[in-house]
């Protein structure tokens, strides 16, 4: 069965923003970091992957690099993939102008903060990670059609993991679950928490469904 597994970086450390050479070291707290990314490649073990994908950003393709291990699996950087971009002008800004803004925001109503100046809003985290996530899969032979998915042949039994962060994680599951867009996230990922989406066939269009695993 054709399926895609979403898992949030491990605790980070350092520059939020970095997007390192490889191997990437650093971008995860020693503390504890390390440690979710190992015990989550211990869990996962079993698990087969076909293809890997990551956002550019240190903490997740640390986390990518380690729980793939051992394995002989390419990781393709999704560029578009980062987390929440805020407005980096604001950090110019005094503090007590940031925190004023910050309680702007708190204050208004969920339908009035699509964007802000705060940065990115949810709109356009969608407009840009859904489209470029959609053309990945393409090139890898699942096809967007008619509400669901078209895969090629070769794609029908290809299992797909992706390292991202909360907010675009989030985005991505919405879409293909089919969750009303809203500013309040509808899904939320503890440091290397994971999804797994499969994909199933009815009259040979591919649909989205969440698979909750059961606990041994």
């Amino acid at each position: 069965m054709m399926k895609l597994t979403l898992i949030r970086h491990a605790q980070m450390a350092g520059d939020p923003f970095i997007c390192p050479e490889r191997p990437v070291k650093g971008s995860l707290s020693e503390e504890v970091g390390i440690g979710q990314a190992e015990a989550t490649a211990k869990a996962l073990k079993e698990e087969r992957y076909d293809c890997a994908f990551s956002s550019p950003y240190g903490r997740a393709l640390q986390t990518a690099e380690i729980v793939l291990a051992g394995r002989q699996l390419d990781i393709g950087i999704m560029p578009y993939l980062y987390e929440w971009m805020p407005n980096r002008e604001l950090e110019k800004v005094p503090s007590t102008v940031f925190e004023e803004m910050q309680r702007q925001v708190g204050d208004a109503y969920a339908e009035e903060t699509w964007k802000t100046e705060l940065g990115e809003g949810y709109f356009d985290m969608c407009a840009r990670i859904i489209p470029p996530f959609l053309r990945d899969l393409s090139k890898i032979g699942i096809h967007s059609r008619m509400g669901g998915f078209v895969p090629e042949e070769a794609a029908k039994e290809l299992s797909v993991v992706i390292f991202a962060h909360g907010g675009s994680l989030g985005v991505l599951m919405n879409f293909l679950l089919g969750v009303r867009p809203f500013p309040v996230a509808s899904f939320a990922f503890e440091h290397t928490g994971a999804a797994v989406i499969e994909f199933v066939e009815r009259k040979g269009i591919y649909y989205p469904r969440l698979l909750i695993p059961a606990h041994h």
